[in-house]
């Protein structure tokens, strides 16, 4: 969606069908300073217990459930995706949500801790909320990604100020319409509205405890400077150049199947897409044949039986075509077919594009695919740690103990073998990058725990005795802590 701003407002407009769907009101600085007011003296949310916390986020998905139908269209409407993304995208929320509480109340009690030696003493963790959280989430998933964030921040304790991408925030606004109606605790969840320097207000401010932010690396960059100044704790989950390795005894069949979906999913707009596919060289021209028929016959646009949908801001449309515009004609490139409407790009595949080129380097973040051939091992970690990101990646074969020292080797937060996007589904799992794709987790109970203060506790179980290692201790009993020492650690 291209977001226009006019009067203070953004006017949301349909990506497809250019009609104006909604308008919200922008930021400004006073707004900001009673949200955050809000944020910061709130305490009803707290004080809750973790059981009860997780009890409204297991309500929450409930009306989300009930609102299912409004819910995927206001996706279509604002993304212009295909029917069957938006109940990808709502199904992935709905079990993030359902399963992310069950693992909250194991994760995040107070958990006793073995004290070695020191047997009169008890230890033990307790994870406490680390205050008001402000999560910055993107335009490409906007039902999950922020969601899914803000769960975790919640159930963890924690007041939570979102600013959602300028250009998907209607999703987001039914939501909070939803909570305040239904869950009520308002001041918990707040929501602004607005463009970059939206953002930047949250990011600067001195009276939230922690960033979390989701979108490119550049920006990733900006808000890791700005929040090193304060030491400001920050989640980043950034770009990717994700690589699936095909092994020559990978079963072909699976393997074709799955970059396909992986690299063309939402149109590419994810930050796990597959968007480089490692062939082994005794079988590269094989697979190249197979993939290039499917795509020639796979197609973007808005009619029911089309494979993808339409890229969602003028600035990725923009960016897609400057990679492929880069390419000589030296370089085979297979398309399938695409509506005539400006936002849609088709299916494709680009084969052995140049090492130094941008398509190669950076992220694209659209429907293209590009198959790569290697010859060993060594020369595929090399190929693939050249770009510097880290997301994730996937590898197809049978040979179990060549894929595990590739996956081992491959400076990656996640994998999956004969496998993909799985595991952003699967709520246990901890979901972050490496290098350039950003620092920190979100998911699973490490995830939760990034949400809290870590606080180490120790107790004397009794009150009478004293140390024996503080200043009135005897001559004697440093005899015998010394002589103990030979005993223990022998």
């Amino acid at each position: 969606m291209s977001a226009i701003i006019k009067n203070n407002k953004l006017l949301l407009i349909n990506p497809i069908t250019k009609e104006n769907i909604g308008e919200l009101n922008i930021c400004d600085e006073s707004f900001f300073s009673n949200i955050e007011k809000n944020a910061t003296t709130y305490t009803k949310w707290n004080q809750l217990s973790l059981k009860k916390r997780c009890h409204h986020i297991n309500r929450f998905r409930k009306v989300i459930l009930d609102n299912k139908d409004q819910i995927q269209q206001i996706l279509i409407n604002e993304t212009g995706k295909k029917e069957f993304d938006a109940f990808t995208e709502l199904f992935t929320t709905l079990e993030h949500l359902k399963e992310i509480t069950k693992i909250a109340k194991k994760s995040l009690t107070k958990s006793k801790r073995n004290t070695g030696i020191l047997k009169n003493k008890k230890a033990y963790v307790q994870y406490e909320p680390i205050g008001v959280v402000g999560i910055i989430s993107p335009w490409n998933y906007p039902l999950v990604i922020p969601t899914t964030t803000i769960s975790e921040a919640l159930i963890a304790g924690n007041n939570v100020i979102l600013k959602p991408s300028e250009h998907t925030p209607l999703i987001i606004q039914f939501l909070k319409d939803l909570w305040d109606k239904e869950i009520g605790y308002a001041n918990a969840f707040q929501v602004i509205h607005g463009e970059g320097n939206v953002g930047q207000m949250l990011v600067q401010s001195d009276r939230n405890d922690l960033i979390c932010f989701t979108g490119s690396t550049a920006v990733g960059k900006k808000i890791a400077e700005e929040c090193a100044k304060t030491l400001k704790p920050i989640i980043l989950e950034l770009g990717g150049k994700d690589p699936m390795i095909i092994l020559k005894d990978a079963n072909q069949r699976r393997a074709l199947e799955s970059a396909l979906f992986g690299g063309l999913s939402n149109a590419g707009q994810a930050c796990i897409s597959v968007e480089q596919v490692y062939v082994e060289d005794n079988i590269f021209d094989e697979f190249t044949e197979k993939i290039s028929h499917k795509i020639k016959n796979m197609s973007a646009g808005n009619n029911a039986d089309d494979s993808i949908g339409c890229i969602i801001t003028p600035e990725n449309y923009n960016k897609i075509n400057s990679h492929l515009s880069e390419l000589d004609n030296s370089i085979k490139v297979i398309k399938g077919t695409s509506s005539k409407n400006e936002f849609y790009i088709p299916p494709t595949l680009v084969i052995n594009p140049p090492e130094n080129s941008k398509i190669v380097n950076e992220e694209t973040f659209g429907p293209v695919i590009l198959l790569r051939s290697f010859n060993n091992d060594i020369e595929l970690l090399e190929k693939i740690h050249q770009t510097g990101y880290g997301l994730s990646g996937s590898i197809f074969g049978k040979d179990k103990k060549r894929m595990n020292e590739i996956v081992g080797n491959i400076k990656t937060g996640n994998m999956s073998i004969n496998d993909v996007f799985s595991h952003y589904g699967i709520a246990s799992l901890p979901f972050g990058g490496e290098g350039k794709s950003g620092l920190g987790r979100l998911h699973g109970k490490e995830g939760l725990r990034s949400f809290c203060r870590t606080k180490s506790i120790v107790e004397s179980k009794y009150r009478f005795i004293d140390d024996p290692w503080w200043f009135n201790r005897t001559k004697k009993i440093e005899t015998l802590l010394k002589n103990a020492i030979s005993f223990f650690y022998k």
